[in-house]
């Protein structure tokens, strides 16, 4: 069976590696707190009742009705501070109410995501956050379940995970998709990338989202 992204995300946050932000739903965020943790989270309470200290949340400010750029700076100013071992947990709750402001003040910090450091922006789809996050993000939401993609495009994610590539050569070649889909393919793929075979793809997802250009031949040169 082939691993989902949540569950290659969740051994690669329990690594020594360094792990990419994620946009991730709340359930996903309990069962890979649940996961790391080695205990059952099934909500925020559950986490505070576990004293699990490496965790931090923000969240809208009480009297706020949006996710502000204070809150993002005492987010950056905590990761700031390296821990005495392993790794911290830093999310962002409904992030997807994040002003403008807010969601640019934390690119930074995504692309230069100290190793220690695991950031999740908790919304309900990658849709919610503006493109320059996404394209520094893994998209983790249940938007990239592979039930959204067409059979080809399913085909393409197999073969490459499988490492099956005369197979995903000849589904790229035959392949007819939009821009939408190839983003969510190679965003899926994400999570089985090297560190130059993700700079790969967040140009190529930077591309896709910028430029008239044929998706598929954007795909072509990504994983050919």
């Amino acid at each position: 069976m082939t691993p989902t992204p949540l569950s290659i995300y969740i051994n690669w946050v329990r690594s020594s590696l360094a792990s990419t932000p994620a946009m991730i739903d709340e359930v996903s965020i309990f069962t890979l707190l649940s996961s790391v943790t080695g205990q059952h989270i099934m909500s925020y309470e559950d986490l505070i009742e576990a004293s699990v200290s490496n965790v931090f949340i923000y969240d809208i400010p009480e009297d706020k009705k949006e996710f502000n750029i204070e809150t993002v700076r005492k987010c950056i100013w905590d990761i700031d501070l390296m821990p005495y071992e392993w790794k911290h947990i830093y999310i962002l709750r409904h992030f997807d109410t994040a002003t403008w402001h807010a969601q640019n003040a934390l690119l930074k910090i995504l692309e230069d995501c100290p190793i220690y450091a695991v950031i999740l922006l908790e919304v309900p789809s990658g849709n919610s956050v503006i493109e320059t996050i996404r394209s520094r993000s893994i998209d983790l939401t249940q938007s990239t379940s592979l039930g959204t993609m067409s059979p080809q495009g399913r085909e393409i994610v197999d073969y490459y995970v499988q490492k099956k590539y005369r197979e995903l050569a000849r589904s790229l070649y035959l392949f007819r998709c939009n821009s939408d889909e190839a983003i969510l393919i190679l965003r899926w793929v994400y999570p089985y990338l090297d560190e130059t075979n993700t700079e790969k793809c967040n140009i190529a997802i930077d591309s896709l989202s910028s430029t008239h250009e044929s998706p598929r031949s954007i795909l072509d040169v990504f994983f050919l």
